[in-house]
This record gives C-alpha cells, structure tokens and sequence, in this order.
C-alpha cells in the first residue's frame, strides 16, 4: 500500500509540472501577441485555456481520490493538499494568460502609435517569465532555494508595475486621444504582477510542503 501511495504522489507531481508548463506557454505566447498584434495566436491562447481548465478539474479529482484512498497524514498529507493548491494556482495563472489574449486582440485594433509612444514591457515580461519558469523547476526538482530566490523577485515586480501605471497615466494626459491602449498597458501590467504573485505563493506553499513552515504572512 506504501509503494503504491509513493507511486500516486509521483504521478500528481508529474501532472503539476505538466500543467505548469502549459500555464507558461500560455502566458508566453499572450505576451507575444500583445507584443505583436499577432490576434491569430491571441485566438489560440484563449482556446487553449480550456485545456489548462479541463485538466485543473482533472488533477483536484485525483487528489481527493488519493485523499479518500490512502488518509494521508503528517507530510503525506502536506504534499497532496499542496498539489490541489499549486494546482488551483496553475490554473489561474493560465487564466492571466487568456486575459493578455483578449487585450491583445482589442489593443490590435485600436489606431497604431508612433513607436516612441508604444509601452516596452520586455524587462517586466522577461521578470514574469523568468520567475515562473524558475517556479516550475522548482516544483520539479523540490528546489527550495530557487523557490526562495523567486520570492525575493517579487518586490522588484512590484516596483515594476508601479512604474508602467505611472508611465501610463502620464501619457494619457499627454495624448489623450490613445487612453483605450494605455488603459490596456496598465491592465497588462496589472496582470503580469498578479502572475508574479502566483508564482511567489506555489514557491511559499514549496517551502511550506518541505519544511513545514508558513511563509505568506512574513517578509521573504
């Protein structure tokens, strides 16, 4: 019975990297056509969300089974309810990702801006991609350090975000007749802050799964 609970717990952790990498092709390929105006590909994000959703039901199912089979308890017991968490995060950040598909698509028929006034979020996108990718190695490899540094990334995501919203605000008074595309770049930003704090919380419920310690309510 021992070996086979083992096997279960291996196969869920195997299930939540997979997930995780189609929330980060998701929020990739989002960014992508926000950058672009690539609208095709913002239509196939937001069609593949229904995968992510369809397997976030199917993974909290398997979880509950492995809850209802074994009684886990202890650590055991740890590792399942943070799989249905790390989950539940998955599938939102995936979410995040078909929001940026719908900005994109309405930002890619608003009037084109002279180049000096499109917003650059390639240091704010290489953050977010960054710290999500390193999530989910995380996750794979049970890398506590890795999940420590994602945590400490995510003030200077902040500070990021408050930066384009102020950029934003400055240039709708500058050229109000563009607000409609710098209404979206705050909610992109906005959006690509939350996807920073998702994968600051799977790396705080990482540490909390190894160690047992909770972390969200403390300073990195």
């Amino acid at each position: 019975m021992k070996q086979h609970f083992i096997n279960e717990l291996d196969s869920l952790r195997t299930q939540i990297t997979a997930q995780g990498e189609l929330a980060e092709r998701a929020i990739h390929n989002a960014i992508q056509a926000f950058s672009t105006g690539d609208t095709e590909l913002a239509r196939r994000v937001m069609a593949h969300d229904e995968i992510i959703d369809r397997e976030e039901i199917r993974l909290e199912e398997e979880c509950l089974k492995v809850l209802a089979l074994y009684q886990p308890v202890a650590g055991d017991l740890r590792t399942v309810i943070s799989c249905i968490k790390i989950n539940t995060a998955l599938e939102r950040i995936g979410d995040f990702g078909s929001h940026i598909a719908e900005r994109a698509i309405m930002v890619a028929e608003l009037p084109i801006l002279p180049e000096q006034e499109v917003f650059d979020f390639s240091p704010m996108e290489v953050l977010t991609m960054g710290m999500l990718h390193d999530t989910l190695h995380a996750i794979q490899h049970s890398d506590l350090l890795l999940a420590h540094k994602v945590i400490d990334r995510d003030d200077a995501m902040d500070a990021m975000r408050s930066e384009h919203r102020a950029h934003a605000r400055a240039a709708i008074l500058r050229c109000p007749a563009a607000v409609e595309y710098y209404v979206s770049c705050i909610g992109l930003a906005r959006d690509l802050e939350r996807i920073a704090d998702l994968a600051t919380d799977i790396c705080r419920q990482l540490i909390y799964l190894r160690t047992g310690c909770i972390t969200r309510h403390k300073s990195a």
